[in-house]
C-alpha cells in the first residue's frame, strides 16, 4: 500500500538517487525552475517519451484546443448546472449508514460533468464510464501489460464513440474529468475531514471557498511527482544534469516548502496563497485548472451544506497508479 500522500517527505537539497537513476528536486524554487526549463523534457513515470503529444518546446500539441474546450466562457454556465446536481446528490445520500464520498458522490457527479464537457450522447453515459475506467487503469502500466492492452482497446472504442462530431479531445477529457478529477476531490476531502476545525470554519464561512480550494489543492494534490529528461546538459539548482539523465520533480514536497508556505504542514483554509505546484506551471500547467477549481468549490460547498456533521469512518486505504495517489474510498458518518 502506498504511503499517505498527505504526509509527503520534506523538501531537501537536490541529490542523485542511484536506485531511481534520477536527480530528485523537491524544494519549491528548484521545482519551479525545472518547470520553466525547456531542456527538461516531460516523460512518463516509467521514462516513456512524450514526443507524440508535445511540440518542440514540450508544450502539448493540442493545448489550444483543450483550453478552448474548458474556457471561462464555457465553464461559467456549467457551474450553475453542476451546483444544482451536487446539492441534489448530497441530499439523496443515505443517513443510516457510512457513505463513500468517492464512489457515491464524486464519481457520479464527475461523470455528469464529463458528459457536459464533452457533449457526449446521454445514451452513451454508462458505456463511456466503463471505457474511461479501463483507460485510467492502463495509464502508466508497462507496454506488455494486459491492462495496458485493454486500455488501448478502450481508448480506440471511446474515440469511435465520440468520433469527429465532438472533438478529438473527447477521449482525454472524458478520462480526466470522470476518473482523475473525482480522485483529486477525494484527496482534498480526506484532508479537510482530518481537520474538523477547518471543516467547520469553511462551512460557516462560504466566502473563504476560493482561497480554501487553493489551500486544499496545495495540501492534498493527487500527483506526488512529475518526471523529466534532460535533452541537453542543464545547470539547475546548483547541480549539473547531463543530457539523457532523468529528473524527478517532487511536487507534493515542494508544496510543503516552509520557504514558500509558512507552517506548510498545517491545513489552513484562511491561508493567503502564493502559487502552489499542484496544477503545474507555465507551458506545463494543467489546461483544466479552471474546471478543477470550479469542481472543487461546487462539490465541497455541497458537502459542507449537507454533511456539516460528517466525520471520517475509520482509516483511509490509499491506492496508486498512473502517477497518482488517492483514497480507495472516503467513508463518512453523520452524527445526526
Amino acid at each position: 500500500m502506498p504511503a499517505d500522500p498527505l504526509s509527503p517527505p520534506p523538501p531537501e537539497a537536490p541529490y542523485f538517487d542511484p536506485a531511481a537513476g534520477a536527480w530528485v528536486l523537491s524544494r519549491y524554487a528548484d521545482v519551479l525552475a525545472a518547470f520553466r526549463e525547456l531542456r527538461l523534457w516531460p516523460i512518463g513515470q516509467r521514462g516513456e517519451d512524450q514526443h507524440s503529444v508535445r511540440d518542440e518546446t514540450g508544450k502539448l500539441r493540442a493545448r489550444g484546443e483543450m483550453l478552448d474546450a474548458v474556457s471561462p466562457a464555457k465553464v461559467a454556465p456549467w457551474q450553475s448546472q453542476m451546483e444544482e446536481l451536487a446539492e441534489n446528490a448530497v441530499r439523496q445520500l443515505p443517513r443510516d449508514r457510512p457513505v463513500d464520498l468517492l464512489g457515491e458522490f464524486a464519481q457520479p457527479w464527475c461523470l455528469s460533468l464529463a458528459m457536459l464537457v464533452t457533449g457526449a450522447d446521454p445514451a452513451d453515459r454508462e458505456k463511456l464510464a466503463a471505457l474511461a475506467r479501463e483507460v485510467f487503469a492502463g495509464t502508466g502500466q508497462p507496454a506488455d501489460s494486459p491492462v495496458r492492452a485493454r486500455a488501448a482497446e478502450a481508448t480506440a472504442e471511446m474515440e469511435r464513440t465520440f468520433n469527429a462530431r465532438i472533438s478529438r479531445m473527447g477521449e482525454p477529457a472524458m478520462v480526466g474529468v470522470s476518473q482523475t478529477l473525482p480522485r483529486m476531490l477525494a484527496n482534498t476531502w480526506v484532508a479537510l475531514l482530518r481537520h474538523p476545525a477547518e471543516w467547520a470554519r469553511l462551512g460557516s464561512r462560504p466566502d473563504l471557498m476560493p482561497g480554501a480550494v487553493e489551500e486544499l489543492l496545495r495540501y492534498a494534490g493527487i500527483v506526488p511527482a512529475l518526471f523529466r529528461r534532460a535533452v541537453e546538459d542543464v545547470e539547475l539548482a546548483g547541480v549539473r544534469i547531463r543530457q539523457g539523465e532523468q529528473v524527478h520533480l517532487m511536487v507534493a514536497s515542494a508544496n510543503r516548502d516552509p520557504e514558500q508556505f509558512p507552517e506548510p504542514d498545517r491545513l489552513d483554509v484562511t491561508r493567503r496563497m502564493s502559487a502552489h505546484m499542484t496544477l503545474g506551471n507555465g507551458r506545463n500547467s494543467c489546461v483544466g485548472a479552471m474546471l478543477i477549481r470550479m469542481a472543487a468549490g461546487v462539490t465541497t460547498a455541497a458537502l459542507l451544506e449537507g454533511f456539516a456533521d460528517a466525520a471520517l469512518a475509520g482509516a483511509v486505504e490509499w491506492r496508486s497508479g498512473s502517477g497518482f495517489c488517492w483514497p480507495a474510498a472516503v467513508y463518512v458518518v453523520r452524527s445526526s
